[in-house]
C-alpha cells in the first residue's frame, strides 16, 4: 500500500522564522477574529468561552487590543495572524506578570511561534520591571505543558477549575525573570561568570 502524501500547510511552512510583534490597537479586528478562532479550536484551554466572547461589542475588543498595563504580541503569517499571547499584570499577585491568551494556529504548530510569543512576552516583563511569570494551562494540555517546561516554567501546585460548569483544571506555572542588565553584570565581556 502506498504512503499517502502529508498535507502541510504552505503558507505557514514556507516561513523562515515566526514573525511575532505587538498588536496595532487599530489591528482589534484581527484579534477579535484569532481570538474566537482559538476559543473554537480550543475550547478547554481558556477559562471563557466563544459564545461569551462572540458577544462583545467592538469597544470591548477596541480596549482588550490595547491594554493600559499590557501588552498583546502576535504572530503575523503571510495569509494573517498564527498566534497570540498577552502579558499583563498577574490578577492574584500584582507584584508578577501573567501570560494570557496563549495560542498558535494549528497549521503553525512546533514551528517555534509558541516559543517565541512566550520570549515576547517574558520580554515585555523584565522591561516593565516584573521579578515573575506566571500562567495558567489545563492540566490536560500536555504539549503545552511540555513547552512551557522546556522554557524553564515550573509547577506551583496551583490548580484551580478552569470555569464555572467545567470539569477540567488548571495549574498555575511561573518563571523567576531576570533583568538582562543583571546577565551582564555577573558575566564578564567574554560570557564568563567573574570571578
Amino acid at each position: 500500500m502506498k504512503p499517502q502524501p502529508v498535507r502541510v500547510d504552505t503558507a505557514v511552512s514556507r516561513r523562515a522564522a515566526p514573525q511575532v510583534r505587538r498588536l496595532r490597537p487599530d489591528e482589534w479586528p484581527a484579534y477579535r477574529s484569532i481570538r474566537l478562532r482559538a476559543l473554537l479550536d480550543a475550547p478547554d484551554a481558556f477559562g471563557s468561552t466563544h459564545g461569551r466572547e462572540a458577544a462583545f461589542a467592538d469597544a470591548e475588543w477596541q480596549s482588550r487590543a490595547n491594554p493600559p498595563d499590557g501588552a498583546v504580541f502576535i504572530d503575523d503569517g503571510p495569509d494573517g495572524l498564527v498566534g497570540m499571547a498577552i502579558g499583563a499584570p498577574a490578577p492574584s499577585n500584582p507584584g508578577a506578570a501573567a501570560l494570557f491568551g496563549m495560542w498558535v494556529a494549528p497549521g503553525a504548530r512546533r514551528l517555534g511561534v509558541g516559543q517565541a510569543l512566550i520570549e515576547a512576552v517574558k520580554g515585555w516583563a523584565i522591561s516593565a520591571g516584573y521579578p515573575r511569570l506566571g500562567l495558567g494551562v489545563t492540566t490536560t494540555n500536555a504539549p503545552a505543558i511540555a513547552l512551557y517546561e522546556h522554557l524553564g516554567f515550573v509547577a506551583t501546585g496551583e490548580r484551580y477549575p478552569l470555569r464555572a460548569g467545567s470539569e477540567r483544571t488548571f495549574q498555575i506555572m511561573s518563571l523567576p525573570l531576570t533583568p538582562m542588565s543583571a546577565l551582564d553584570e555577573a558575566e564578564g565581556a567574554d560570557g564568563e561568570p567573574d570571578q
